[in-house]
């Protein structure tokens, strides 16, 4: 096992790397174990964080639990609790198997090229967020007027 240096983490978090480096200290402290942090984007923007992130899993898990009724709040709350843990442990995971393979001195620039952020992610984020009404609008226009007439059946 390859010690992790904070460098490291710099290394492969990228932009605002002193914000996490400052949190993953106090799972350090607790020996890998969890403390609740609070993390406003993952909060605000569970899904987009994770895939901005490159949390594949999370985003998964954040997109199928975004269809389970009532369970949206739950699920965000957690997300804001539990982001720079989730992040600490894929981080802590990704860098010690870059670090296992790759020749000593030369994990610097595979850890920056793994790590670090998708730009694209807000890009495509603002892109859903300003065309959802839009599509809500044509499918209303487009359907609606089936939904109305296969409702007032029903009610019949």
């Amino acid at each position: 096992m390859h010690m992790i240096t904070t460098d490291d983490y710099v290394e492969y978090i990228g932009p605002n790397a002193d914000k996490y480096i400052f949190n993953f200290a106090k799972f350090q402290t607790l020996r890998d174990g969890f403390t609740v942090t609070w993390h406003w984007p993952a909060f605000l923007f569970g899904f987009w964080w994770f895939l901005y992130r490159r949390m594949y899993f999370w985003a998964a898990v954040t997109f199928l639990v975004g269809f389970l009724p009532f369970g949206g709040l739950i699920a965000q709350l957690g997300y804001g609790m539990s982001a720079y843990y989730l992040y600490y442990r894929d981080s802590t995971a990704k860098i010690g198997a870059i670090k296992a393979t790759t020749p000593v001195g030369g994990a610097s620039i595979a850890l920056q090229h793994a790590g670090g952020v998708h730009g694209w992610v807000k890009i495509v984020g603002l892109l859903c967020f300003f065309l959802q009404p839009i599509w809500i609008f044509f499918m209303t226009v487009l359907f609606g007027g089936a939904f109305i007439v296969s409702f007032q059946q029903v009610m019949l």
